[in-house]
């Protein structure tokens, strides 16, 4: 395993999900399994170099033949004195190697809800924000999507997922972070070490989480954000979104151009995508099934799709045959054809 170990402080970075901006750095303010990105500055005697993290130099170690330009990926493998970080080398076999948490239920917890329920003794020893939590989130997932409240009820879920939970961690907030699901499942992880099926469960949609958040720092973080689908009638999916809003001097909007896209795969109708195009002037819509056939089906129902939108004026909608494997996309956005985790621009 290639790892740097800062020899100056590490700065708080937030979460995998945010980027630190120019704090000053200070010791002990990472955590471990968060992920970083570093740049590689200057190569220096000793297998020493400056590395910037978060717009702050610093001055590491590492036996990795590492080069100035070099684009690093980080993870925290221990965060107390002395802080050693893992390179993340290997994108495609890091996520090819977690493929099959993607590629199940996006975590739907009802399994491990029901397990939980059939262990009542072992349940009472959780804390009661963690049993809290647990219910609160199955709860959510079975309640049905339909009208004007199946966003919110969606904004909940993933908002609930942990998804910035070392962020949450690094502000002080402990009463947040112990109200989000990944919280819950790391009590579980360790509560629930001997019970294989429990374990299995928990293990699996913890490494769901990961698998996001790591996804995230491969996406511009200022404009691309990615979220899972914690829906039970989702069998894999993801909602991909790109706002490129430019904000003038006087706080209006003069670019107003959004666009986002619903990975999916669903038992009844395979993969499909829906891309988006939001703009001052309205909506454009564009359906795309893995068949002709399929995409024949979904057009019927274009009158209901057209009354179903009322936010915006509906400028277009079109229908494709061109749908891929949600996993495939989610490669091809972190990984892209030529790229790898280690990225060398000197």
């Amino acid at each position: 395993m290639n790892t740097i170990n800062p020899l100056s402080g590490v700065p708080p970075s937030g979460s995998a999900l945010s980027r630190s901006g120019g704090r000053a750095p200070q010791e002990q303010h990472v955590l471990p399994g968060q992920f970083l990105k570093a740049l590689v500055l200057e190569a220096k005697t000793d297998n020493r170099f400056i590395i910037d993290i978060g717009g702050n130099r610093l001055l590491a170690q590492s036996e990795a033949p590492l080069a100035p330009g070099q684009t690093l990926q980080l993870q925290v493998v221990n965060a107390t004195s002395p802080i050693e970080l893992k390179i993340v080398s290997d994108t495609l076999n890091q996520f090819l190697g977690r493929s099959l948490t993607l590629i199940g239920k996006n975590i739907d917890i009802s399994t491990l809800f029901q397990s939980l329920q059939q262990a009542p003794a072992s349940l009472a020893e959780l804390t009661p924000s963690t049993r809290n939590v647990l219910d609160n989130f199955y709860s959510l997932q079975q309640t049905p999507l339909e009208g004007d409240e199946s966003g919110a009820i969606l904004k909940q879920l993933i908002d609930r997922l942990g998804l910035s939970l070392e962020k949450i961690l690094s502000l002080g907030d402990k009463e947040g972070a112990n109200n989000t699901l990944k919280a819950a499942l790391l009590e579980l992880g360790q509560s629930f070490k001997g019970a294989d099926s429990i374990a299995e469960l928990t293990s699996r949609a913890l490494s769901t989480l990961e698998l996001f958040q790591l996804a995230q720092v491969h996406l511009d973080g200022d404009r691309q954000f990615l979220f899972p689908l914690p829906l039970p009638f989702v069998e894999q999916g993801f909602l991909l979104i790109e706002n490129n809003r430019q904000q003038s001097e006087n706080g209006d909007y003069a670019n107003d151009e959004m666009r986002f896209s619903l990975h999916l795969t669903m038992s009844d109708i395979g993969h499909l995508r829906v891309d988006f195009y939001h703009s001052k002037e309205g909506l454009y819509v564009r359906f795309h099934t893995e068949s002709q056939e399929k995409t024949d089906f979904v057009s019927q129902y274009s009158d209901e799709l057209k009354s179903a939108i009322s936010e915006a004026p509906l400028l277009s909608l079109t229908f494709a045959s061109d749908a891929t494997d949600p996993v495939g996309d989610l490669m091809r956005l972190i990984v892209p054809e030529g790229k790898s985790m280690l990225d060398t621009k000197a």
